[in-house]
């Protein structure tokens, strides 16, 4: 099952054809204190997509954390969300946040790239807002633009995305993406770099090659079934016209699975971190890469595996390492750290349990790390096929 938490982050031309008003960039200030805090308590929320179900399941924080009995489940069902819950949607494949409507409260973002609307390639991607009763006002939906070939909201980012000061919704279909502006109007951005027959799968933000510039990751799969990622710097009308491959000649170093960002080392530049748990070119049971951020230009590629020093267990085939990953301050040293999961892992007799790995952030860079797993202690026991670490936050 293909479960996808993107748990919630700091995180159409449809929209003038009906003459809505719906504003699609916050202005600087207006938005949330807490971008995932959706009911405005002043605590962090959790937001898991669960696209096979076409569900999202927030479970609302407090002072001791989240609790089954504070979870909301949210659906085209739910009275006021726009649609229909049919088969093949998709909802919930992935799941961001962010102020949309400018009244103080984190609204839902969920992407759902199996929509089928009459006459629109597929795809759709649904607002749901926020309130000090989250989740009871309805929402909007954006359906596909006409230039796609389909699986519009296979990813979405609320970032600002023109530098003042006020964030816009961006998004990703197959083989396109598109910002919303102040006006609320969709707005195609550059795809020339894109290569033939790609399927986009994800995108991440960060300032990696300027401290107060925007750059964005896509990644994907190409038409050969390899691993895309591209970086694009820019503005809005620049972004996509100055698009960096990476890795094209290195698979190992790119992904088609999974990306974070984070300033690892402190420099001021947001470092970019890949997942590739397939197996290939000597890495039987996946790795990660990190990419460090500089002026003007990422460090050479540094990827780590089982096998790397530090790092416990053993490079084995079908592992999985690098199937998710984030980046997340644990240990309170100032640097993220990067949690990874590999979702093959065997414990003992038992396949495919999965496992959690966490490498502390330093000045200079990623160091030694720990795991953790089903070991009848912590977690109690595994199943075969659990897939432990098929998502981290």
């Amino acid at each position: 099952m293909r479960v996808r938490n993107l748990a919630v982050t700091a995180t159409v031309a449809a929209l003038a054809a009906t003459g809505l008003t719906l504003p699609l960039a916050g202005p600087a200030g207006a938005a949330s204190t807490l971008k995932d805090d959706f009911n405005g308590d002043g605590y962090r929320d959790l937001a898991v997509g669960s696209p096979d179900s076409n569900a999202v399941t927030v479970t609302l924080g407090s002072a001791s954390g989240v609790a089954e009995n504070r979870a909301v489940t949210v659906t085209q069902n739910t009275s006021g969300v726009p649609g229909v819950t049919e088969p093949g949607d998709a909802f919930g494949e992935n799941v961001s946040s962010g102020d949309v409507n400018r009244d103080g409260y984190a609204d839902l973002i969920v992407g759902a790239p199996g929509e089928k609307v009459e006459g629109k390639p597929s795809g759709s991607v649904s607002i749901v807002w926020g309130g000090k009763n989250a989740f009871t006002s309805g929402g909007r939906v954006l359906n596909s633009p006409a230039d796609t070939t389909g699986r519009f909201g296979e990813a979405t980012v609320w970032t600002d995305l023109d530098y003042d000061g006020a964030p816009q919704l961006a998004v990703i279909s197959g083989d396109n993406w598109y910002y919303y502006g102040e006006d609320g109007r969709v707005h195609g951005l550059e795809v020339d770099f894109l290569p033939e027959g790609v399927r986009l799968d994800g995108m991440v933000t960060g300032n990696f090659k300027y401290k107060d510039g925007v750059g964005f990751v896509l990644y994907g799969e190409r038409a050969d079934g390899g691993a895309y990622t591209a970086h694009m710097n820019g503005g809005v009308g620049d972004y996509g016209y100055q698009a960096e491959v990476l890795g094209a000649d290195v698979p190992t170093t790119v992904t088609r699975h999974a990306a974070t960002a984070g300033d690892v080392d402190g420099d001021g530049y947001d470092d970019l971190i890949t997942g590739n748990p397939d197996n290939s070119a000597g890495r039987k049971g996946g790795s990660v890469t990190v990419r460090r951020g500089g002026d003007g230009k990422f460090g050479a590629p540094v990827t780590y595996d089982q096998d790397s020093a530090g790092v416990p267990g053993a490079d084995e085939a079908d592992d999985r390492f690098g199937a998710s990953v984030r980046l997340k301050d644990i240990n309170k040293n100032g640097r993220p750290d990067l949690a990874t999961g590999a979702t093959g892992e065997d414990i003992g007799t038992t396949r495919d349990v999965g496992a959690v790995w966490v490498l502390r952030g330093t000045s200079t860079g990623l160091t030694s790390s720990y795991a953790a797993s089903f070991n009848g202690t912590d977690f109690g026991v595994g199943d075969t096929g659990a897939g432990f670490g098929r998502t981290v936050r």
